[in-house]
């Protein structure tokens, strides 16, 4: 679900814009002030910032600077009134999209803010991994995307899951719509709403009819992220419309039937979760009908070096920065890290490495050198000394003042060479 913040201190029109995204499918925040935009953004991560142009604490070019140093690379619409055009045409030039004269019209918002989410879809691109793992999961993914049956991908947080998901989806026959839902967000009281819609008036804050996520997916995949967050109660909403293939809005008397592929995952056991009563078997067996393990980055070590160059070309092209490439201690360090965040904080490490490094090559920080054991030290020199000579032995010997035999043997030792 895309996720997009709103700058605007006119209250009632920054709600009326949020609640009609929303109806839309797409998840928004809202700020007043450029300060609490800074903040907002530093904490989460937005596929879109929609900005009023002048607000109580500056102009937004002044939010576009600050992102540009801070190399934030944000799509960036802006609202403006007839007579500030000049004005927004200078934030163009800063780096936003578009922008749009006030009064905007919802649906002229909705359709140039789908055309940059799905421009912005279109340009990204995905390492689908060289090791045997992820050749095997690609292998199986290719096996089911068309069998429309429903898929449980397990997994690890950071390994993808989200992605996969996309990936079934696009290889299959249901070409849209695709929609993602994190289970964590959807609380017992709105959950029966949320999923099937409901008429207006039908309970407090229900201002008008709402659709749902079945009947707004219908003919494409949901994707359920982390089903396990589910509460016991929307298990059993969740089981029956599945069952049915039916559901009724909250309010209101009529039934719809509903096609949708269902994709769910999860990064817990839920064999145990079914043992200890707080996830239901009957549902667990109808999400499963495939499961789909995601491996993690420490199983897949001949795809931590594509992967690095590969977000490292990515960051540099928003970052508008250049480097060589990762030098061989560096390289070393990528490979020997454990990975607990999987793909994720490989992806959050090589854009810190971007921000913050003024050299041609990304060489690894000095304070976590300290943290070394002797052995690390050992062969962190032993790979300094060959980059410094270009792979000449003979000089590393000499510089180290080993022989080229004992150099040799430590070669061997740290799996520098074969």
């Amino acid at each position: 679900m895309k996720t997009i913040l709103i700058i605007e201190d006119d209250i009632v029109f920054s709600r009326s814009i949020s609640n009609w995204l929303v109806k839309k499918g797409m998840k928004t925040e809202c700020v007043a002030t450029l300060a609490n935009a800074r903040k907002a953004i530093g904490q989460k991560e937005f596929d879109l910032i929609l900005a009023d142009l002048r607000l109580p604490d500056g102009n937004s070019t002044s939010l576009l600077k600050w992102m540009n140093e801070k190399y934030y690379s944000i799509p960036f619409l802006i609202m403006t009134n007839y007579g500030q055009v000049e004005n927004a045409v200078t934030t163009m030039q800063l780096g936003a999209i578009n922008y749009l004269c006030k009064p905007v019209q919802p649906d002229n918002l909705l359709a140039l803010i789908t055309e940059i989410l799905d421009k912005n879809d279109n340009e990204q691109e995905f390492y689908r991994g060289e090791s045997p793992k992820a050749h095997e999961m690609y292998r199986l993914i290719e096996m089911i995307a068309c069998a429309d049956i429903s898929v449980l991908l397990r997994g690890a947080s950071g390994t993808g899951k989200e992605h996969i998901a996309a990936e079934i989806h696009a290889r299959s026959h249901r070409k849209k719509p695709y929609l993602a839902i994190d289970c964590g967000a959807i609380s017992d009281e709105l959950a029966a709403s949320e999923f099937f819609g409901h008429q207006k008036g039908a309970f407090t804050g229900a201002e008008s009819d709402k659709v749902g996520l079945f009947r707004a997916v219908n003919g494409g995949t949901l994707f359920l992220d982390e089903i396990g967050n589910l509460s016991y109660k929307t298990q059993m909403l969740l089981l029956r419309a599945l069952q049915e293939k039916r559901c009724k809005p909250v309010g209101s008397t009529k039934e719809y039937s509903f096609d949708i592929r269902l994709v769910a995952a999860t990064n817990e056991n839920l064999s145990n979760s079914m043992q200890n009563g707080s996830f239901r078997s009957d549902l667990y067996y109808r999400l499963n009908e495939f499961t789909l393990r995601i491996p993690t980055l420490a199983e897949c070590r001949e795809d931590i070096l594509p992967l690095a160059y590969f977000f490292l070309k990515l960051t540099c092209a928003k970052a508008h920065k250049s480097f060589r490439g990762f030098d061989r201690l560096a390289e070393a360090a990528l490979l020997e890290y454990p990975w607990p965040g999987n793909i994720r904080e490989l992806k959050n490490v090589i854009g810190r490495a971007v921000l913050i490094c003024q050299e041609q090559w990304i060489s690894l920080p000095k304070e976590e050198e300290t943290q070394w054991t002797e052995e690390e030290k050992e062969k962190a020199l032993l790979l300094q000394t060959l980059e410094k000579t270009g792979d000449n032995r003979s000089k590393a010997a000499r510089l180290l003042n080993v022989s080229r035999t004992t150099l040799y043997e430590k070669l061997r030792k740290y799996h520098i060479i074969d």
